[in-house]
C-alpha cells in the first residue's frame, strides 16, 4: 500500500516537472515588457537615446518597452534605481559618461557606477566643443588661446552648473593651456548660451545640441572639437583637438545602455546584438545623427573596457581639478 502511495506520488512529481520546470528553464528572452529607465526629464539627450534604444528592442522582439524618466540628484537617482533592480534583463537603463563620472563629483552617492552596473552597448557619442560669442576676435583656436592668456581673469565662461561636463571641460582646458577663466555657473546650458550670445560670457564648453541653430546664424563660433575625429556630419570644417596639437583635450561624451550587475551575459549579448544592429540601420542611424551624436557600434566587451578606459580618464581629470558637484 505504502509502495503504491510513493509511486503515485513519484509519477504526479515527473508530470508536474515536465509540465512547469523545462518550459520555465526554456522560456526565451524577452517574455515579458522591459523598463527602460532615463535618468533625467523628458526631452534630453538621454531621454532621446532611450526611446530609440526602446523603440529598436520592440522591433526586433515583439515586447512592450517603457521608457520610465526617473530624474533627480543630476542622474544618480534614475541610475540607483537600475543598480539595485533583478538583474534578470527587464530593467535597463539610458547612460552616458555622466552617470559613470558621478562619483567623483558625489562622494556620498550609494552606489557605484563600475561595479554595480553593467555596459551593455554602445550607439552613439558626442563630442563637446570649444564655443566663443561673435564679439569675441579670435577666429581660431589658437587665436583665443592668446586672447585669453593676455587677459587673465577677464574672460569669463558659462555652463549648465558646478561639476557639470560643461564646467569639467572648460576648466581642464584651462589647466591645460594655461588660462586663468572666470567661471559662472546657470541653472541649465539655454541661459548660459543666451548670455554667450549677448556678451555677458565670453566661451563655452559645450555639447552640439542646445547651440547648432546659432552656430548656423553666425553668432556664434566653433574654434575645437575636442575629440580624436572631425565631426563631418555637422562641423566637418571645425578642427579637432589632436589636429590642434593637444590630444588630451579629448571631451568626448559616450551614449548607451547599460543593465544591473550580474545580468546573465547571454542576455547582455542579446541586448548588444539589438544595438548594433539600430546602429546599421540605415533610418535609426539617421535618427542618431539627428540626435547630434555620431552612431557608434562596439561588442559588451568592447564597450565595458571603453567605458572603464573613459570613466579612469575622466575621474582624474575630476580629481585633478578638485571639481564637487553642487
Amino acid at each position: 500500500m505504502i509502495n503504491n502511495v510513493v509511486g503515485k506520488l513519484l509519477v504526479l512529481t515527473v508530470l508536474a516537472m515536465s509540465f512547469s520546470g523545462p518550459q520555465a528553464v526554456a522560456q526565451p528572452y524577452p517574455s515579458k515588457p522591459i523598463r527602460m529607465i532615463v535618468p533625467f526629464a523628458a526631452g534630453g539627450a538621454a531621454d532621446y537615446v532611450g526611446r530609440l534604444m526602446a523603440s529598436a528592442i520592440h522591433a526586433r522582439t515583439g515586447q512592450p518597452v517603457i521608457v520610465e524618466n526617473k530624474p533627480g540628484a543630476g542622474g544618480a537617482l534614475g541610475m540607483d534605481y537600475v543598480a539595485k533592480a533583478a538583474p534578470d534583463g527587464y530593467t535597463l537603463g539610458s547612460a552616458n559618461t555622466g552617470d559613470f563620472i558621478s562619483k567623483f563629483l558625489h562622494p556620498d552617492q550609494t552606489f557605484d557606477p563600475l561595479t554595480d552596473l553593467t555596459p551593455v552597448a554602445m550607439v552613439g557619442h558626442a563630442p563637446q566643443l570649444l564655443v566663443v560669442g561673435s564679439a569675441v576676435p579670435a577666429k581660431t583656436f589658437r587665436e583665443f588661446i592668446e586672447y585669453a592668456r593676455a587677459r587673465p581673469g577677464k574672460v569669463n565662461y558659462g555652463s549648465p552648473g558646478v561639476g557639470s561636463l560643461s564646467h569639467i571641460g572648460a576648466e581642464y582646458l584651462a589647466k591645460l593651456a594655461g588660462l586663468k577663466l572666470v567661471h559662472v555657473p546657470y541653472r541649465g546650458a539655454i541661459p548660459a548660451v543666451a548670455d554667450m550670445i549677448a556678451g555677458r560670457v565670453q566661451m563655452m564648453h559645450i555639447s552640439l545640441n542646445p547651440i547648432i541653430g546659432q552656430i548656423r546664424a553666425g553668432t556664434l563660433r566653433p574654434l575645437v572639437v575636442a575629440a580624436k575625429q572631425r565631426w563631418s556630419d555637422y562641423l566637418p570644417d571645425v578642427p579637432t583637438s589632436v589636429e590642434l596639437g593637444m590630444p588630451e583635450y579629448d571631451m568626448d561624451i559616450w551614449f548607451g545602455m547599460v543593465a544591473p550587475h550580474g545580468t546573465p551575459k547571454p542576455i547582455v549579448n542579446q541586448l548588444n546584438g539589438y544595438m548594433r544592429d539600430m546602429v546599421t540601420d540605415p533610418v535609426m542611424r539617421k535618427r542618431i545623427v539627428e540626435g547630434f551624436m555620431q552612431p557608434t557600434s562596439m561588442t559588451a566587451e568592447e564597450f565595458n573596457a571603453y567605458v572603464r578606459q573613459g570613466t579612469a580618464h575622466w575621474g582624474k581629470i575630476v580629481g585633478d581639478l578638485g571639481i564637487k558637484a553642487e
